[in-house]
């Protein structure tokens, strides 16, 4: 069995969409009433409505394809299933705001898999956006985890599609904050009863590691001065080489004689890090909102400022695209154009 989307050229030149079925040895054609030109503004809207289309048909037929017992879609529930792949923080946040959406949009605590069609994910994606104090960007993770959870659902075969597949909610680029050369140089000379975690700030400034990475480097990553680690967000293997701050950071850490294969000890959770460090920066004279991520974009603003081609520093950040980094070269530009401003008119 089979559900593909195929075009015909139509006599004005447009393209006529339709879906060719082959169901049980038959073959047959449903054109959809959909059409572009060939430089249709709305094409990618229109191809992503054929696609839903072709979804739903498929999703019609698909229980026999998959050869899957109907009463066990049934009774397998989406918040039960959300449930038992909740195994952090944002997911179980994100089950919990999915149930809240069900009791007051369908009176009902969970309802079967097989009962979340597009229709309701849209819902679902305009209710999220219209709650009081919840930023788009939040709303977006808390799709983009139901997302992910009904496409788990897919490859378990217990659903034939996703049909949340072409809904999403944008993500607002927000401020990257991140520390000047100054700042770094005070963090360094500020006493800290949060050492450890200062200590692993510094080398994300350093480094450009996120704090996920910074949590599991193990001293056997480290040989010759180079790191050798798999990001933790892309699952890429990096090469990284340690510039001086970054070595002599290790070697403080080396001087504490723990027994430990981490070279860094630091809590579990982001949240009791991120937390450590804010009391920390209190006691500096630094007037931002850092977060462990600032790090990260500390480590990228500071190479660029002195000198570092793009290029090098997005391999330096595992970056895959050049696109990621060009954002702190734009950064730069717009500090640089500021500190422009700032010459004195001379008449």
């Amino acid at each position: 069995m089979s559900v593909k989307i195929r075009t015909k050229i139509l006599k004005n030149g447009n393209s006529s969409i339709y879906l060719d079925i082959y169901y049980k040895g038959i073959r047959k054609y449903e054109f959809l009433g959909l059409s572009y030109s060939k430089n249709d503004k709305n094409k990618k809207q229109i191809k992503e409505i054929a696609e839903k289309i072709r979804a739903k048909k498929e999703l019609e037929l698909g229980i026999v394809r998959y050869d899957i017992d109907t009463n066990l879609l049934s009774d397998k529930l989406v918040i039960e299933y959300f449930d038992s792949k909740a195994l952090d923080r944002s997911t179980k946040s994100a089950k919990l705001k999915f149930q809240s959406f069900l009791k007051q949009k369908l009176k009902r605590d969970d309802i079967p898999l097989n009962n979340v069609s597009d229709s309701l994910c849209e819902e679902y994606k305009d209710w999220l956006l219209k709650q009081e104090g919840l930023s788009q960007n939040t709303a977006s993770m808390y799709f983009t985890k139901l997302k992910t959870v009904l496409n788990q659902a897919v490859r378990e075969k217990l659903l034939s599609t996703n049909p949340a597949k072409f809904i999403r909610i944008k993500n607002i680029g927000s401020e990257k904050v991140y520390l000047t050369l100054e700042e770094v140089s005070l963090i360094e000379q500020t006493e800290s009863k949060y050492r450890d975690v200062k200590e692993a700030f510094l080398f994300g400034c350093y480094t450009g590691l996120r704090v996920s990475d910074i949590k599991k480097l193990r001293w056997e990553y480290i040989k010759q001065n180079k790191l050798f680690f798999r990001q933790e967000k892309t699952k890429n293997v990096e090469y990284l080489p340690l510039n001086k701050n970054a070595i002599r950071i290790l070697e403080l850490q080396k001087s504490k004689n723990r027994e430990s294969e981490f070279v860094f000890y630091l809590a579990k959770k982001s949240a009791n890090v991120n937390t450590a460090l804010r009391k920390f920066i209190k006691n500096t004279e630094i007037d931002k909102h850092i977060t462990f991520h600032s790090s990260r974009h500390t480590f990228a603003t500071l190479c660029l400022t002195w000198g570092m081609d793009l290029y090098s520093v997005s391999k330096l950040l595992g970056h895959k695209s050049i696109q990621n980094t060009q954002i702190y070269a734009q950064i730069i530009n717009q500090k640089l154009e500021q500190e422009a401003n700032k010459f004195p008119i001379i008449e």
